[in-house]
């Protein structure tokens, strides 16, 4: 291990990262990286155990960890940036492999790889409970903040599960399809 007191503090650093996605809808006390990273960590550990398709828990809990890491050192870059998504890409890239050569752990940027390629089912699952973690801080925003508008956030969803087939970036795990589903009723009961 080369030097894992900076990697240490570049990771903390996400306990500082802002995401950007609730900051410019004027979301007070906005969620941090590493608030939203514990919270799908803990959704792995917990969902990954009863999921049909016997998943490897240990992969989906570290794949979870890691998959913003790169936002230590690039920030919450979302579409509103003005950044394309090859952009985006590459600059994550990079930070992932500058993050991993001070600790010398290359099992750290396979498993980011993975995630990013979304092509194994763990892969596909993380992706899922990373918005589907999203949705739920929305809705507790909505809650907690009446006045914040955060139904962009749900259109793409209420679309997904009216039709699954439909092309999307996102195509939700089947099993948090199901998850999706329900917080999207809780939802409609309160609003």
């Amino acid at each position: 291990m080369k030097d894992f007191f900076r990697f240490a503090e570049l990771s903390t650093k996400l306990k500082q990262v802002q995401r950007k996605g609730w900051l410019i809808r004027d979301v007070k006390e906005a969620e941090s990286v590493a608030d939203h990273t514990f919270s799908v960590s803990l959704m792995a550990f917990v969902l990954s155990k009863h999921h049909p398709e016997n998943l490897n828990r240990e992969k989906c809990v570290s794949m979870a960890l890691i998959h913003d890491l790169a936002e230590s050192i690039v920030g919450d870059i979302t579409p509103y940036d003005g950044i394309s998504s090859e952009e985006k890409q590459q600059r994550e890239h990079q930070a992932i492999q500058k993050i991993i050569d001070l600790i010398d752990d290359d099992e750290i940027l396979l498993l980011w790889q993975e995630y990013e390629a979304a092509e194994t089912p763990e892969a596909q699952f993380v992706k899922s409970l990373d918005k589907l973690e999203t949705l739920l801080q929305a809705f507790e925003y909505e809650q907690q903040q009446p006045d914040v508008d955060l139904d962009e956030f749900w259109e793409k969803a209420e679309k997904i599960t009216r039709h699954p087939d439909a092309e999307s970036d996102w195509m939700p795990d089947v099993e948090i399809q199901k998850w999706l589903k329900l917080l999207l009723k809780e939802r409609a009961a309160k609003m």
